[in-house]
C-alpha cells in the first residue's frame, strides 16, 4: 500500500460514507483555523482502503484537531493486516512528528474500533483512556426501572413542577436562547465553554443540530445543544441548568425529556460524552450520568 496527500474535495469523493461527522472534510474545513495546516491522507493499493485527516500543530499531528474524536475512515470493513500497514504508513508520513490519534468510543463501531485498539496499542503508546457515557434508547420504555433511586425520586420531584421542555427551531435567535443558559451554567460552575456563540451557529450550518430549553414560569432555567454525529447517534455537546433552580431537579427532567424526544425519533444512542479529563474522573458527573441510566465505554487516545 501507499499513502498520498489529497485535496479536501477528493477526500470527500473517496470517502462519502464516513462513520461520524468529525471525520468529514466539511467539518474539518469549518475548523481549519484550529491547526496551522490540514493533511487529508488516503491509503491504497489497487483499492482505496483508508483515509484520515490530521491537523498540524506545533507539537505534532492530531486526529482530531478540533473534535471529540477522529481516527481512520474506511471504504468498508478492513482486515487487521491492512490496518497494521496503514498505521506504519501514517508513521512514515512525518517520521519525526508525534502523531496523536483519539478513537471514537467503542459504541460507535464496536468491531472495527476494537481492531483499531489492538493495532494501535501494539504500534503506539496509550496516553489516555477516557470514560464516555451513553444512553441506549432501546431501554427507554423501562426508564423508571433502570435509573437509580435518587434519579427516580428527582424525576418525580421535577414532574410536579411547572417545567416546560421546549424543542427550538434552530434559527439564530433560538441558538442564542439556548447558548445564554449554557453560558450562565458554565460561568456558575467555573467550567470552560470552548465553543463561542458564532462557532455554534457556524457548526449548525454544517451539522444537523438540535437545541432545547427547559422553562419554569416563563424563565429559561436549563438548556441543551445536541449534534447528530452518526447514523442513529446524537451527541449532547452541552447541557446544564441554573443553580438557582437545581433544587427542582431540572437536569433529571431535561435528561428524561431528551431521551424521550430521540426515542420517538427512532434513534439508537444518545452520547452524553466523557466524565473524565485526560483520564481523571469527575466523580460527581460519573455518578450523575450512571444514576440517569447511562452506560460507559472507553475512548482511547494514542501517540505514535
Amino acid at each position: 500500500m501507499h499513502i498520498t496527500e489529497i485535496a479536501p474535495d477528493e477526500y470527500t469523493k473517496l470517502f462519502p460514507n464516513v462513520p461520524h461527522i468529525f471525520g468529514t472534510a466539511e467539518f474539518s474545513e469549518l475548523n481549519r483555523d484550529k491547526a496551522s495546516k490540514l493533511h487529508y491522507l488516503a491509503i491504497a493499493d489497487d483499492k482505496i482502503r483508508f483515509g484520515i485527516v490530521f491537523g498540524q500543530k506545533t507539537d505534532g499531528l492530531y486526529s482530531p484537531f478540533s473534535a471529540p474524536f477522529g481516527g481512520f475512515v474506511t471504504v468498508k470493513t478492513q482486515r487487521l493486516r491492512y490496518m497494521d500497514e496503514a498505521v506504519e504508513l501514517v508513521r512514515s508520513f512525518q517520521p519525526q512528528a508525534n502523531i496523536h490519534i483519539t478513537l471514537p468510543p467503542l459504541i460507535y463501531e464496536m468491531s472495527q474500533l476494537s481492531k483499531w485498539v489492538n493495532v494501535l496499542q501494539r504500534q503506539a503508546a496509550v496516553t489516555c483512556i477516557d470514560l464516555n457515557y451513553h444512553f441506549d434508547l432501546s431501554l427507554f420504555p423501562r426508564y423508571e426501572e433502570i435509573v437509580g433511586r435518587d434519579a427516580r425520586w428527582g424525576l418525580h420531584r421535577a414532574a410536579r413542577e411547572n417545567l416546560e421542555f421546549v424543542p427550538l427551531a434552530g434559527n439564530d435567535s433560538d441558538i442564542e436562547r439556548a447558548y445564554r443558559v449554557i453560558q450562565a451554567n458554565r460561568a456558575e460552575h467555573g467550567y470552560p465553554l470552548r465553543m463561542t456563540l458564532q462557532a455554534v451557529k457556524d457548526t449548525a450550518r454544517v451539522v444537523r443540530a438540535d437545541f432545547f430549553v427547559m422553562a419554569h414560569d416563563g424563565i429559561d432555567i436549563a438548556a441543551a445543544q445536541v449534534f447528530h454525529v452518526a447514523d442513529g447517534v446524537a451527541q449532547v455537546i452541552y447541557w446544564g441548568d441554573l443553580k438557582e433552580y437545581a433544587h427542582l431537579r431540572t437536569m433529571n427532567w431535561l435528561a428524561f425529556n431528551i431521551f424521550q424526544y430521540y426515542y420517538k425519533q427512532g434513534l439508537k444512542i444518545i452520547d452524553i460524552g466523557p466524565s473524565t479529563e485526560d483520564g481523571t474522573p469527575n466523580h460527581g458527573l460519573c455518578e450523575f450520568k450512571e444514576s440517569i441510566g447511562c452506560q460507559v465505554s472507553p475512548k482511547f487516545r494514542f501517540v505514535l
